[in-house]
């Protein structure tokens, strides 16, 4: 009894008696669900189908409501990336101006030492 080895899920599905007491199990509680049942079978029927209809009415609203409240998130989320584009354009525009601003002034530098080795070497 210790030692005695477990059965997998498929050995019970596949067990006569396992299957003999399912099948019993779920036939009694139909009968007994039936005869202790407050009302009669079409008014129950009736009732189900008027909860199950309010639940997924209420189901679909909720889902409009998130897929509103995700589109609404998305635009924002859109929007901030945007601007944030936006704004590091800006930036490397500014950046890429100073770049070559200060190009330029190290060019008109080289070239005005140029000019004066030049003039220096021409005098000597």
């Amino acid at each position: 009894m210790l030692f005695e080895q477990r059965k997998d899920v498929q050995d019970y599905v596949t067990d006569t008696t396992f299957l003999t007491g399912l099948l019993t199990g779920v036939v009694s509680g139909l009968a007994i669900g039936l005869l202790l049942a407050p009302r009669s079978g079409k008014k129950l029927r009736k009732q189900i189908a008027k909860k199950v209809h309010d639940e997924t009415k209420e189901a679909k609203h909720q889902w409009h409501k998130a897929k509103e409240r995700a589109e609404d998130k998305f635009d924002a989320f859109e929007n901030g990336v945007a601007s944030v584009a936006g704004k590091a354009e800006d930036e490397f525009s500014n950046y890429a101006h100073k770049a070559q601003h200060g190009a330029n002034h190290l060019a008109d530098k080289a070239k005005a030492g140029i000019d004066s080795l030049k003039d220096t070497v021409k005098f000597s």
